[in-house]
């Protein structure tokens, strides 16, 4: 009875004396660490001039200074970008410190302080199996969570179309557009790799470690400001969402709203520039207080010009972009486009001007 007795307390002092693991040490919970990853992630915007949106994809935060690894690919060759974080924060203004086009990996800079970040992780520290956790911007979802495990640790030279001479992180948590960029974030929360592609369904992150000197290279540049660039849901309000909703438009409306117009040609018989002149050189086209574009996505209305095989007959509809209703259509019989034109640019102002100038009357008469 003695002896059970003292083993009990024998017992006791011992786990009083071996310290309880300390949950820090543990890393934090699934949930946990996904809000921790979302915090230090960015959402990327490039676009090519004038808002003008390209793409979407991610960056993370590796110091609290705003330092920021992203994939190459995703800005290269842009005319403006924009980084948003989690908070809701934009930064139109971004620094480019510098680039590793091997590993499609490129650093960047916004201006803030006491940013959350990611730790990052020595390479050593994934084995084949071991979880791995990211967010990103898979398909323009902001962020969204996916997990998986790490398949394997491989040189590039083994991936078609990857590069050489470099190590990657193939993992299998489901990537998408978008994803470019996020971090691979292991259970205790550190950085591990920088997502850069996907091969044969299997994702692709470079390792941390092999680009943390980037910001060395001496290499520093702004970016053109991405102040007009937009998310594509900021805009969804403006597009209606069923035939119902768009059956219940007005094309007068379309008309008498719209600000910008886009031309463009199927055919060879009439160009672009031949039908833009004879609009421009209309004496009424002034007072429609129009806007012709060279970027189909800045427009509110389409103009579409054609002529059929082996005809003289040159025809044109006028559509809204957004809905794609037609507004109006006509044809004009001419030997060739030249001539055409004249005739094409006066019934096009004509449907343009039933409404818009009326408005224009109403308003008036209104004051």
């Amino acid at each position: 009875m003695k002896s059970s007795k003292f083993a009990a307390y024998l017992i006791y002092v011992l786990s009083a004396l071996i310290p309880s693991a300390d949950p820090q040490t543990q890393g934090p919970s699934v949930n946990g660490l996904f809000e921790q990853t979302k915090a230090a992630s960015v959402v990327i915007l490039s676009g090519d001039g004038m808002g003008r949106l390209r793409s979407i994809a991610t960056g993370f935060l590796i110091s609290k200074d705003g330092l920021i690894l992203a994939a190459w690919h995703t800005i290269k060759g842009s005319n403006e970008v924009q980084i948003r974080t989690a908070t809701g924060e934009v930064f139109d203004r971004v620094q480019l410190l510098g680039v590793d086009e091997r590993r499609d990996v490129v650093e960047l800079r916004i201006t803030s302080t006491n940013l959350p970040f990611l730790r990052t992780e020595a390479l050593s520290q994934a084995k084949q199996g071991d979880a791995v956790y990211t967010i990103s911007n898979s398909g323009g979802l902001t962020w969204s969570a996916s997990n998986g495990m790490v398949s394997a640790i491989r040189m590039a030279d083994e991936v078609p179309g990857l590069g050489t001479g470099f190590r990657v992180i193939q993992f299998n948590a489901p990537v998408a557009s978008g994803a470019s960029g996020a971090p691979l974030v292991m259970q205790d929360g550190g950085a591990i790799g920088i997502i850069t592609a996907s091969a044969s369904g299997a994702g692709i992150a470079v390792p941390v470690e092999s680009v943390l000197g980037l910001a060395e290279g001496g290499r520093s540049l702004f970016l053109a400001s991405g102040k007009l660039l937009e998310l594509p849901r900021d805009e969804a309000h403006k597009v209606p969402s069923s035939s119902t909703a768009i059956a219940e438009e007005k094309p007068a409306n379309l008309i008498e709203s719209a600000k910008t117009i886009y031309l463009h040609s199927k055919t060879s018989f009439l160009t672009v520039d031949t039908l833009e002149r004879a609009l421009l050189n209309d004496k009424r086209w002034t007072s429609l207080g129009l806007t012709i574009v060279g970027d189909q996505k800045l427009a509110d209305l389409i103009v579409e010009v054609d002529r059929p095989l082996f005809t003289y007959v040159h025809t044109f509809v006028l559509s809204d972009r957004r809905t794609s209703i037609v507004l109006g259509s006509g044809k004009v019989t001419a030997f060739d486009g030249t001539l055409a034109s004249g005739g094409l640019a006066k019934e096009i102002e004509s449907i343009l001007a039933k409404s818009r100038i009326k408005a224009e009357q109403k308003e008036a008469d209104h004051k």
